[in-house]
């Protein structure tokens, strides 16, 4: 967004999701058949992809496989998002650090063979070879092997031991199966001729379940429940995702908080030195830590509730973390539970929340708005035409960044989008750039064409309390959970999905736990929308 001004043909602010503004709106009703949107082949996302193999290769082999996932291509971010189905593809440098990644990932977990073989090869090498491929490629592909692909990695476990020895042969076998759209790919195939709506199978509903609470393929008792034809139904399905949720992997949902309010951002957070002086170099990591924890504690530990992660008044430091916002008492590395000593609380009031797009040397008020925007109201507000002018003629440098936005949006190219993000970002301006308290600063705002939370706000304290008793932010945090969750943006036929999920969210008080084993009652969940070969 252009602060300095806005001149030239600026678009009024995209359309606001109607089922968000229409206080007692008619809810879509279902029909008696199943209406799931699209379903794309998805590719896993980097965090899918390292938490897939942590899960089921040796320990040993961790390490190895972070650092070359590391080198691999960032994935695009698509509503806010890394993990949108249709922006997932293997370019081709993303295929070459995918075999650079599986001749490493493989040479590693051969290094010890007792750890990763099911069997003793000097029992017989050929039959603990198939027993692997067997067992382990069930473990990579999410589904037992078929004909051809058991047949194809046999031959190159017979080519590799051939030419070297039993070692190799394992190894060849695994850089295979890394390389393999089996593993790459969270793979439901469609038959012609079949109906328009499917149900998804026991093994299909099994990789959904374990990708949306674990980011991960199943483990053994999932797949194992699939193939015996007892994950079939709804119910089947809701109480295996209580299971999953119960295991310490479903921490990794915090993953989705992170890319929402963008502190998975934080890394690349820097500050100048002689604005903000004696910082701790490790800051970024520790404002992280704060809201990893944080999250874990409201959704996992704690009573799961939207209400609770928005206005908790405490939050979780340790003692550098401490020492930097200036809150005595703390000691010790580790993260503990500290009531906030002033007007601040929940996740959007933390200081790498809050600062995360801020600039080197100030606050971005525009940013810290757009955000509440776009994230937080589901909202959309154009970007700035390519023909913008910029001069607007001298500003008074010393006016407060809140009153020189006042300026620019006397002019009414500017008003039409700043005034619907500059007010908002105002009111967390009692947060500094690098998330500390301020005082002195004007705070005061007004939310605008924004529902039932429109109207003025004394500070960022009141406004998020507003916002969590909102039900139009309930509605948008249900939309990006789907959107996360779904890996694509809602659709039409997504109505009788999202319409359902935003009932129980309701009805359970803002549950965040239980809106995920909600989603996975959904027709969006459980059927799958035909595409023919």
């Amino acid at each position: 967004m252009a602060v300095a001004g806005c001149t030239g043909e600026v678009l009024n602010p995209g359309p606001i999701d109607p089922s968000l503004t229409r206080p007692g709106q008619t809810q879509p009703v279902c029909g008696a058949t199943p209406s799931p949107g699209s379903a794309p082949m998805r590719r896993l996302s980097q965090d899918e992809y390292r938490n897939s193999l942590a899960d089921v290769m040796p320990a040993s082999v961790g390490p190895t496989v972070d650092t070359s996932a590391a080198t691999f291509l960032p994935d695009p971010i698509s509503l806010s998002y890394r993990n949108n189905a249709n922006f997932l593809v293997v370019s081709p440098v993303l295929a070459q650090q995918y075999m650079d990644a599986a001749e490493a990932v493989a040479a590693s977990a051969v290094a010890d063979l007792t750890a990763l073989l099911p069997c003793n090869p000097a029992s017989g090498e050929a039959a603990c070879a198939d027993a692997f491929i067997k067992a382990f490629g069930r473990k990579l592909y999410r589904h037992a092997l078929s004909v051809d692909d058991f047949t194809h990695l046999q031959a190159i476990y017979a080519r590799a031991r051939a030419a070297y020895d039993f070692k190799s042969g394992i190894e060849f076998v695994v850089a295979a199966m890394l390389q393999s759209p089996n593993f790459l790919y969270r793979v439901e195939l469609d038959t012609a001729g079949g109906p328009a709506v499917r149900a998804l199978t026991g093994v299909e509903l099994a990789s959904r379940l374990s990708y949306l609470v674990w980011q991960s393929g199943p483990d053994e008792t999932l797949l194992a429940t699939a193939e015996r034809g007892e994950l079939t139904t709804a119910a089947d399905v809701e109480r295996e995702a209580g299971r999953l949720l119960a295991d310490p992997r479903a921490h990794r949902l915090s993953n989705f908080f992170e890319q929402w309010m963008d502190i998975d951002e934080l890394s690349g957070m820097v500050r100048n030195a002689t604005t903000f002086p004696g910082l701790d170099p490790q800051l970024p990591s520790l404002l992280l830590t704060e809201s990893r924890t944080f999250v874990d504690a409201v959704v996992f530990d704690g009573d799961s509730k939207l209400g609770t992660l928005l206005t908790a008044p405490y939050t979780y430091l340790n003692q550098p973390l401490a020492k930097h916002y200036g809150y005595p008492g703390v000691t010790g590395a580790a993260f503990q539970k500290v009531s906030y000593p002033g007007v601040r609380g929940g996740l959007f009031m933390q200081g790498g929340v809050v600062a995360v797009h801020d600039k080197e040397t100030r606050t971005s008020i525009v940013r810290r708005g757009l955000r509440i925007r776009t994230e937080v109201l589901c909202q959309i507000i154009s970007a700035p035409p390519p023909n913008v002018n910029t001069d607007l003629g001298p500003v008074d440098q010393g006016l407060s960044q809140a009153d020189r936005l006042a300026q620019h949006r006397t002019n009414p190219s500017c008003a039409s989008c700043h005034s619907q993000m500059d007010p908002i970002g105002v009111g967390f301006e009692g947060i500094d750039a690098v998330g500390r308290d301020r005082a002195g600063v004007p705070t005061a705002g007004e939310l605008t064409l924004a529902g039932d939370v429109t109207g003025p706000f004394a500070d960022g304290h009141e406004l998020v309390q507003k916002l969590a008793d909102s039900p139009m932010v309930r509605e948008c945090f249900v939309q990006q959970m789907y959107r996360f969750s779904m890996g694509r943006k809602e659709e039409p036929a997504d109505a009788c999905s999202r319409s359902r999920l935003d009932e129980r969210f309701k009805n359970s008080g803002g549950d965040i736990r239980d809106s995920i084993v909600g989603l996975t009652q959904t027709d969006d969940f459980l059927f799958r929308a035909v595409t023919p070969p």
